[in-house]
C-alpha cells in the first residue's frame, strides 16, 4: 500500500475513541458465546440478474485488524464492539456459521427463488488473523454443496486481496458468482484519507479490481454517503462523482451506506456535539436519480439497503414516521427491481421545504 500523509489532529482522535472502546469491549468479551453468531437472518434482496433471498451472516471474529491496529480504524465504523478482540479459533467460526447455516437450511432449499449468501465478520473475510483459512474453506465447500444459493459475497480490505486467495475462492465454487466487497466509500483520496481514516487510495482499489478481474471475481464498492465533515449538498456531489467513476470502470456493484451513527466513534463523537447530522433520505434518491441512466443497469447493481434507517442516528428525513417509511419504501422498490422509474415518485411531506433551506448551508 502507498504510504499516505493523515491529518494528525483527526487520525489521533479516531484512536484515543477506538482505545476506549477496545478496553470495554474486552471487559464483557468473556460473556460472549463463540459458537454462535452475532446475528444472522433472511429476506428478499436483489441478485445480479433476478430477485431472489438473502442470507446475511455476521459471525464474531477477534475484529478488524484496522480497527485493533495503531491507526485506530475508520471514523464512522464500530463494528469492533462485535468483535471478540482476543483470539477467536477456527473451530468457534465454523460453529457460528453451523448454526445459523443449519437453521435457513430448509428456507434455502425450499424456496422457489435464489438466495444470495452475505457473510460479515467485522473485518476482512479473506485476513488469516480474523478468518483463518480452515474456517474459510469449510464455508467455500458449504456453499458449493447447496444448489439453490447462486452468489455468495464477503467484505475484505484490499490489501487481503491478492492471486491466492482468489484462486482458492474460485477452486471451490466454480459455479457460484461470487463477489468481494470492498470499502472504498469514495473515489475522493483526500476524503478518504483525512475524514475516514481508510488507509488507501483508489489507485490501490483499481490494481485489486484487476485481480478479481482476473479470476471472473466480482467487485461491490461500498460508498459511504456523507462521511463526517461534509454538508449535505457535497455529501450528494461527493457520491454522485463516485458513482459516475464506479460506473465508468464498469464495476460489478455499487451499494450506497447512509451513515449511521455507530457507538465509539469520531461520527458519534461529532454527534452529541450537534456537529454531525445523518444524511437525509431524500438526499439518497436526489443522488441515484442524477447519477443514473438505465444504459448503467446493462454492467452494474446499484444497492442501497441502508442501516438504523428511519431512526435519529440514521439516515432520515422528519419525525413523521410515514415520511421516512415512504421514502424508504421507494429506495427498497428501486434496489429490488433495479428500475430507475421507482425514483419518480415523491411523498409530498412539511420537511421537504426545510430540506431543501439546508442544501443552501
Amino acid at each position: 500500500m502507498n504510504q499516505i500523509n493523515k491529518q494528525p489532529i483527526i487520525q489521533e482522535k479516531i484512536r484515543k475513541i477506538r482505545q476506549d472502546t477496545i478496553k470495554k469491549v474486552k471487559i464483557r468479551s468473556p460473556n460472549n458465546d463463540l459458537n454462535k453468531p452475532v446475528a444472522f437472518w433472511t429476506k428478499p434482496d436483489r441478485l445480479l440478474n433476478e430477485v431472489g433471498n438473502e442470507l446475511t451472516i455476521i459471525l464474531r471474529t477477534r475484529g478488524c485488524e484496522w480497527a485493533l491496529g495503531d491507526n485506530g480504524g475508520c471514523s464512522m465504523c464500530g463494528y469492533i464492539r462485535d468483535a471478540n478482540i482476543d483470539h477467536v479459533n477456527s473451530q468457534n467460526i465454523i460453529n457460528q456459521f453451523d448454526f445459523a447455516f443449519q437453521n435457513s437450511l430448509d428456507k434455502i432449499q425450499n424456496d422457489s427463488r435464489p438466495f444470495i449468501v452475505k457473510i460479515f465478520n467485522s473485518g476482512s473475510f479473506l485476513d488469516d488473523t480474523e478468518m483463518p483459512k480452515t474456517a474459510r474453506e469449510y464455508v467455500y465447500k458449504k456453499i458449493a454443496q447447496t444448489k439453490n444459493i447462486k452468489e455468495l459475497v464477503i467484505e475484505s480490505r484490499s490489501e487481503y486481496i491478492n492471486h491466492e486467495n482468489m484462486d482458492k475462492i474460485k477452486n471451490f465454487l466454480p459455479n457460484k458468482y461470487i463477489e468481494v466487497g470492498i470499502g472504498l466509500e469514495t473515489v475522493n483520496d483526500y476524503i478518504r484519507i483525512n475524514y475516514i481514516n481508510k488507509g488507501f487510495k483508489f489507485n490501490d482499489f483499481q490494481e485489486v479490481l484487476k485481480i478479481c478481474r482476473k479470476y471472473k471475481v466480482g467487485v461491490k464498492a461500498y460508498l459511504l454517503f456523507k462521511p463526517p465533515f461534509l454538508s449535505e449538498q457535497a455529501a450528494i456531489d461527493d457520491c454522485k462523482k463516485s458513482i459516475k467513476k464506479l460506473l465508468e470502470i464498469k464495476i460489478n456493484s455499487i451499494s450506497i451506506n447512509p451513515v449511521n451513527i455507530q457507538k465509539g466513534t469520531l461520527v458519534e463523537y461529532l454527534w452529541f456535539q450537534n456537529r454531525y447530522r445523518p444524511p437525509w433520505i431524500y438526499s439518497i434518491i436526489t443522488c441515484l436519480k442524477e447519477s443514473l441512466q438505465d444504459k448503467n443497469f446493462e454492467t452494474t447493481r446499484i444497492l442501497c439497503d441502508p442501516s438504523g434507517a428511519g431512526t435519529n442516528r440514521g439516515v432520515h428525513n422528519c419525525l413523521n414516521s410515514d415520511c421516512n417509511k415512504q421514502n424508504l419504501e421507494i429506495i427498497k422498490n428501486f434496489t429490488l427491481s433495479q428500475d430507475i422509474n421507482e425514483l419518480n415518485y415523491s411523498p409530498q411531506c412539511f420537511c421537504k421545504k426545510r430540506y431543501e433551506l439546508n442544501l443552501l448551508q
